[in-house]
């Protein structure tokens, strides 16, 4: 009956014209050169250096700068029309079929039942024409993902829904349940959790700011901006460079002009940052349907990240200092992710994060996910001090003694500012110490931990993996042990806690696992 219903999914009459081999839209085209693109300027870091060389190529050399360009977007579109030429896929009985590869042809497979995710996406350039981008995600690793770069809207949703139509089937097979005509009802039946508005992305924006980050990777061109915005400047009678003159301004102009400068590029770039969250999370919309949640977002690309729930590994709450100044938060739904996906960066793709929530709002969805859980009100345990003695020890204490020997007494202005580092560094760990703590009942372990920010994690205990007990000789005579949780969405590690607590926590936990006989994914 399941194998029926399946097949009548796939050959749906929308379906039909997909099941002979063809190629994608030609605005697909587009897609495979901005996509090149991407790989070849993903990494902005190593770059840098060669883009300064094209900079300074274009001073010296135009002509060449423009011709080597212009050989640059020839080698682009050709290899983009080649991975075009050569991509194929057909859509017959329950599977999609995909050919692709310029030298080494490949041939992918992927049965609807091994799909566990379709996203789709709408870049700009294909508002026009109504195509999507389906993305069929088999493991949570690029590795094993597969692009149908460019389909007609209702051929893409109907692909979207003949898949999911089919999981669905699968969990009434599972459970014994007579299959019916409403499953395809149950798909579709989407419930609004969650939206966002400008403002809140706005906060969001500011929060996460990552201006140390681009500002070290806009190391190398520091010196031809700063050249290019003084030669501005002094068209309009400023002499900028005189501000920066300690010969001929006092300390106290030198460092407020130093401050302002400061000021002016942390303004511009968490103006990029607010405008990176607008697009990236305009017109959010989370939703939830008979077995999935759902994250539609996007300006100028629009997204649509779907989740299993079975595939749900744990929750993530996440506050950094500025959210707790704002009074804001953010939930992750953390998803299996494979260990090649989480060093590839590529994990992201299948998490859902929703931004700048209030904390009722926060844990109104984390109760739609886990009725039970009891974060909001737990009695959180504390870990054991000794966790800040190896800082103290292995970092403060050598700190301090060099920084006395080489700035005393030479420099006691620098070797009392020495002290002070130290003694921050010092406090930072101590903080540390106090945000850790942990707790369970009888369906989940909770984590918090953090510096300036706080973390939360609420972990169903049916769905840990492994569980491991540690120490060395110095938490032995203390009678300490450190506790590491592995689930198929990453690890957590409670460290210097009592080792009565680590043992009954594994113990009881291990049999949960067991006793449940509840999948983990």
């Amino acid at each position: 009956m399941l194998e029926n219903h399946s097949t009548q999914a796939a050959s749906a009459p929308s379906l039909n014209v997909l099941q002979q081999w063809q190629r994608v839209s030609p605005i697909a085209l587009v897609y495979f050169c901005l996509h090149l693109l991407k790989g070849i300027f993903s990494n902005v870091s190593i770059l840098a250096p060669l883009l300064l060389l094209f900079y300074k190529g274009i001073q010296r050399s135009p002509g060449y700068f423009m011709l080597a360009l212009g050989l640059l977007i020839i080698v682009i579109a050709t290899i983009g029309m080649m991975q075009y030429l050569a991509f194929r896929f057909r859509v017959s009985e329950d599977t999609v079929e995909i050919q692709s590869g310029l030298l080494r042809k490949k041939q992918l497979n992927l049965p609807f039942n091994r799909i566990q995710n379709v996203r789709l996406l709408q870049p700009l350039y294909y508002r026009f024409s109504n195509h999507l981008c389906v993305v069929l995600d088999t493991a949570g690793s690029n590795q094993q993902e597969a692009r149908l770069a460019a389909l007609p809207n209702n051929l893409a949703e109907a692909l979207q829904q003949a898949i999911y139509t089919q999981h669905v089937a699968v969990s009434h097979s599972e459970a014994n349940d007579d299959l019916t005509s409403q499953t395809t009802e149950l798909v579709s039946d989407e419930a609004l959790l969650c939206t966002r508005s400008i403002s809140d992305l706005i906060l969001y924006g500011i929060s996460n700011n990552r201006a140390i980050l681009v500002m070290g990777f806009a190391a190398p061109f520091y010196v031809p901006i700063t050249n290019i915005l003084d030669q501005q400047l002094q068209r309009f009678g400023i002499d900028a460079s005189q501000w920066f003159n300690y010969e001929q301004q006092s300390w106290f102009w030198f460092g407020l002009a130093v401050i302002a400068t400061t000021l002016v590029f942390l303004l511009i770039i968490t103006l990029f940052s607010i405008a990176a969250s607008v697009l990236t999370y305009y017109h959010f919309r989370l939703l939830r349907t008979h077995d999935r949640y759902i994250r539609r977002s996007g300006l100028l690309t629009r997204h649509e990240i779907s989740m299993k729930r079975s595939r749900l590994q744990w929750m993530h709450l996440q506050q950094d200092g500025l959210d707790k100044a704002f009074g804001r938060c953010h939930i992750h739904y953390e998803q299996i992710v494979s260990p090649l996906a989480a060093v590839q960066g590529e994990g992201q793709h299948g998490k859902i994060m929703v931004p700048a929530l209030t904390p009722a709002m926060a844990q109104q969805l984390l109760q739609d996910v886990y009725p039970s859980n009891q974060l909001a009100v737990v009695q959180f345990n504390p870990i054991n001090w000794r966790y800040i003695l190896p800082g103290l020890v292995l970092i403060c204490l050598p700190l301090l003694v060099a920084s006395q020997v080489f700035f005393w007494p030479a420099a006691p202005s620098l070797a009392y500012l020495s002290i002070g580092v130290v003694m921050v560094i010092a406090a930072l760990q101590i903080l540390r110490w106090r945000r850790f703590g942990y707790a369970m009942d009888a369906e989940y372990f909770y984590l918090r931990r953090g510096l300036i920010g706080i973390d939360y994690f609420c972990v169903p205990l049916h769905k840990l993996q492994q569980l491991k007990v540690s120490q060395h000789s110095f938490m032995q005579r203390a009678g300490l042990r450190h506790l590491h949780l592995v689930c198929a969405a990453g690890n957590l590690t409670v460290p210097y806690m009592p080792a009565q607590a680590a043992y009954d926590i594994a113990n009881y936990a291990l049999y949960q696992v067991q006793a449940s006989h509840r999948s983990w994914m």
